[in-house]
């Protein structure tokens, strides 16, 4: 692995998509962290997040959607007013922002989040 900034910024920028779902990983909230003995948890569609850092610091709310290309997080209050009018959801990075609730729908993740506790 090198030390080079430049070549840590070309590999973040030319990884895989299964190495790219480990930079979309947030913290979890206090409670959620000590139930599942995790500091973070990669952030799904559907999981409730707190953002931490910008203009929309303190807003709680619902993630419509992830997306691993971009490497970017849309949250559902979270937009921004194009030049026509238009609002847009505004793409933020998963480190600014807290899990406060999980969407366990998904049995495996269920699973995944809960062995390692065991």
């Amino acid at each position: 692995m090198t030390k080079q900034p430049r070549k840590q910024r070309t590999r973040t920028q030319n990884a895989p998509l299964h190495e790219r779902q480990d930079q979309v990983r947030s913290t979890l909230a206090d409670d959620l962290r000590e139930e599942y003995g995790q500091r973070n948890v990669r952030v799904n569609a559907g999981d409730t997040v707190e953002v931490l850092r910008g203009d929309y610091a303190g807003t709680e709310a619902e993630v419509v959607e992830v997306d691993l290309r971009e490497m970017a997080v849309y949250v559902e209050d979270v937009t921004v007013e194009k030049a026509d009018g238009e609002e847009v959801p505004r793409p933020l990075d998963a480190s600014n922002l807290r899990v406060t609730e999980l969407d366990l729908e998904d049995d495996r993740r269920e699973a995944r989040l809960t062995e390692d506790n065991e």
